[in-house]
C-alpha cells in the first residue's frame, strides 16, 4: 500500500526516545530542556518535509519512526511502529540492511512497481539503531536511459557511413597507380581517420550496452591461458605492424570466474593499449598468479609510461594523458573506461602502476575458478 501513511499509525515515533508525559511529570521545563524539545520538533519538521523517504529503527531493530514520503514510495503495513522491518516493510533487501546486528553502511538500487529507488542505510551510533533513506531516482534513471539510447542510436547510424568510407579508401589504395602521389597520401589519411571513427563508434556502442545491463553477465570458470591466447591472436597483426613482441607468462592451470566475451574485451583493450604506447621493438607481457582466493593478472609493457598524477583519472571516459599522442596512436579515450566497467561487472578490480619512461603495469584481481584459482 502506497500513497498515504498507514491508517492508525503515527507518522512519527518519539524522536528523543522518552515516553510521552515524562517532561510534564518532572515539573516546569528548564531552558536546556526547552532547547532539546525545540531541536526535536525541528527534526520532526525537517524529516516530515523531506522529499526522501526516511525510516529509523532502534537498537533492537524495531521501527521507531518514518515519514510520509516513504509511504509514497514503498508499501508499508498499518501500524508499522514497533514492528520489525520485514513485518513493517516486506522488502527483504531493506529489511536485511536494517538488521540490528549490522554496523556497516549499505547502498543499493531498488525497483518498486514503476519507481526506481536508491536506498541508503547507515548506523546512527552505538545503541541508537539504523537510518534508512530512500530516494526516488526515476527521473534520473529515465534521463540516463534516454542518453544511453541516443548514444547507441547515433553511434550505430554513424558507424555505417564510416565503414563505407574506410572500404572505399582501402579499394583505392589497392591500386595506387591510379592516384597521383599527393592523392595517395590524402586517401591514406581518409582511411586512417575513418578507421579511428569506426573504433570510436564501436567503443561507444560497447559502453552503451554495458550501461544498459540490468544484471551482471553470467560468470563461468575459464582457463585464463586460452583467453590470453585468443586475445594475442586477435591483436597479432597490430603487434607485427608496430614490431611489438607479445609474451604470455602464465600456467595452463590458472582458472578464473569470468564472462568469456567480457574477459576477452578487457584483456584485449589492455593489450591493445600496451601495443599503441610502446615504441617499436618493445614488448607487451601478460602474466598471472593465484592470490587471495583469486587471480592477479598483469598486463605489462615497456612503453612511454604514465605520470602518477594521471593515475586516478585514466579510467574516466575520454580522459587522455597526452591528447596529441593519443590521436596519433589511434586511441578513442574510452578503452580504459570500458576496462573498468567490465571489471566491475565481473566483481573484479583494476589498477595501474606506471612512471614516465618506465612502462606501465595494469593489474586486475579477479575471482579464481575452483579448477585452478587458489589462495597464495
Amino acid at each position: 500500500m502506497t500513497g498515504r501513511p498507514p491508517s492508525g499509525a503515527p507518522v512519527f515515533g518519539s524522536v528523543s526516545g522518552a515516553p510521552s508525559g515524562v517532561a510534564a511529570a518532572a515539573g516546569p521545563p528548564t531552558p536546556a530542556v526547552e532547547g532539546v524539545d525545540a531541536d526535536a520538533a525541528l527534526a520532526k519538521v525537517i524529516v516530515g518535509l523531506s522529499p526522501n523517504g526516511v525510516l529509523v529503527t532502534d537498537a533492537s531493530g524495531l521501527v521507531r519512526t518514518f515519514n510520509q514520503a516513504l509511504c509514497r514510495m514503498v508499501p508499508l503495513v498499518p501500524d508499522p511502529i514497533g514492528r520489525t522491518p520485514i513485518d513493517a516493510l516486506p522488502i527483504p533487501a531493506i529489511a536485511e540492511a536494517l538488521s540490528p546486528g549490522r554496523t556497516d553502511e549499505a547502498e543499493f538500487p531498488l525497483h518498486v512497481g514503476r519507481i526506481d529507488l536508491l536506498v541508503r542505510v547507515v548506523p546512527l551510533g552505538a545503541g541508537l539503531g539504523r537510518l534508512c533513506v530512500v530516494q526516488d531516482v526515476s527521473r534520473l534513471r529515465q534521463a540516463e536511459r534516454y542518453r544511453q539510447e541516443f548514444v547507441a542510436n547515433v553511434s550505430h547510424e554513424l558507424r555505417t557511413p564510416a565503414t563505407a568510407i574506410a572500404g572505399f579508401a582501402e579499394t583505392l589504395l589497392h591500386d595506387p597507380e591510379l592516384l597521383a602521389p599527393p592523392a595517395v597520401r590524402m586517401v591514406e589519411t581518409i582511411l586512417r581517420n575513418s578507421r579511428r571513427l569506426t573504433d570510436l563508434f564501436d567503443d561507444l556502442l560497447q559502453l552503451a550496452r554495458l550501461d544498459a545491463m540490468d544484471t551482471p553477465p553470467p560468470l563461468q570458470e575459464l582457463a585464463l591461458k586460452a583467453v590470453v591466447d585468443e586475445v594475442f591472436d586477435k591483436h597479432a597483426a597490430q603487434a607485427v605492424e608496430r614490431r611489438i613482441r607479445l609474451v604470455a607468462s602464465l600456467s595452463d592451470t590458472i582458472w578464473v570466474l569470468a564472462h568469456r566475451e567480457a574477459m576477452q574485451h578487457l584483456l584485449g583493450n589492455l593489450v591493445s593499449n600496451g601495443i599503441k604506447y610502446t615504441e617499436a621493438g618493445g614488448e607487451v607481457q601478460v602474466r598471472a598468479r593465484p592470490r587471495h582466493a583469486g587471480v592477479i593478472i598483469e598486463v605489462i609493457d615497456n612503453g612511454i609510461g604514465i605520470d602518477p598524477t594521471h593515475h586516478e583519472r585514466i579510467f574516466e571516459r575520454f580522459y587522455r594523458v597526452d591528447r596529441g599522442r593519443a590521436r596519433s596512436a589511434g586511441g578513442t579515450g574510452l578503452g580504459l573506461a570500458i576496462v573498468k566497467h567490465l571489471a566491475k561487472s565481473m566483481k573484479a578490480t583494476v589498477e595501474v602502476r606506471s612512471r614516465p619512461g618506465r612502462g606501465s603495469t595494469f593489474r586486475v584481481w579477479i575471482r579464481g575458478g575452483e579448477s585452478g584459482g587458489a589462495s597464495a
